[in-house]
C-alpha cells in the first residue's frame, strides 16, 4: 500500500481523516505479509461472507 502526506488535518476533514487512519492500520497489518497471503486471506473472507449470505438467502 502506497504511504503518502496528508494535505488535511483531523479539523479540516474528519471524514477524510478517519479514512486516513482506517488506511494506516491496515498497511500496518498487511506490511510483512506477501501478495499471495493477503489474497488467500482475502479469499477466505469472501468465501465465509458468500456462505453467511447464501444462508441468509434461503432463510
Amino acid at each position: 500500500m502506497e504511504t503518502y502526506r496528508n494535505s488535511y488535518d483531523r479539523n479540516e476533514d474528519a471524514m477524510l481523516w478517519e479514512l486516513h487512519e482506517i488506511r494506516h492500520e491496515l498497511h500496518k497489518e498487511i506490511r510483512h505479509k506477501t501478495v499471495e497471503e493477503i489474497n488467500r486471506e482475502a479469499l477466505e473472507k469472501f468465501r465465509l461472507w458468500q456462505q453467511k449470505y447464501t444462508m441468509n438467502q434461503a432463510a
